[in-house]
């Protein structure tokens, strides 16, 4: 459990060698989503990492069994300052996801999100592994 809050699952699979990024924009990457992963679950929640290593990406996802993005949201979700119309008192600046979005793509890499309300969120990035 994560502070007696959450139960955290991390698993890692496949071949990560060769993969090359920059540490403070992965950083970011990963700290943005596991802060909205918490944040929208409740008490007691999974929250699921999986980081896959393929031939020539990664990938790695962050799932949560939380509130769920609206469908009417989720177009504008990676835009500065926006966020989900059900987020009610849940404290936040609307930047996290709009911060994803531009460290992934300085990586040429690509986003997908995934969400059913009362359900949960999943994120998943796939980022190309470079050869020295």
């Amino acid at each position: 459990m994560v502070g007696d809050r959450f139960e955290l699952t991390y698993n890692i699979t496949g071949d990560l060698k060769d993969f090359w990024g920059d540490r403070g924009l992965l950083r970011q990457i990963f700290t943005n989503l596991m802060v909205n992963a918490m944040k929208y679950s409740p008490e007691g929640g999974l929250v699921a990492c999986n980081l896959i290593g393929e031939d020539s990406q990664i990938i790695f996802s962050v799932a949560d069994e939380g509130i769920g993005i609206p469908p009417e949201d989720r177009d504008n979700l990676f835009q500065a300052f926006s966020r989900g119309s059900n987020v009610d008192t849940i404290p936040g600046t609307g930047l996290g996801l709009a911060i994803v979005k531009t460290c992934v793509e300085l990586h040429d890499g690509s986003l997908r999100l995934e969400s059913c309300l009362g359900q949960g969120t999943k994120v998943t990035v796939r980022l190309p592994k470079r050869v020295k």
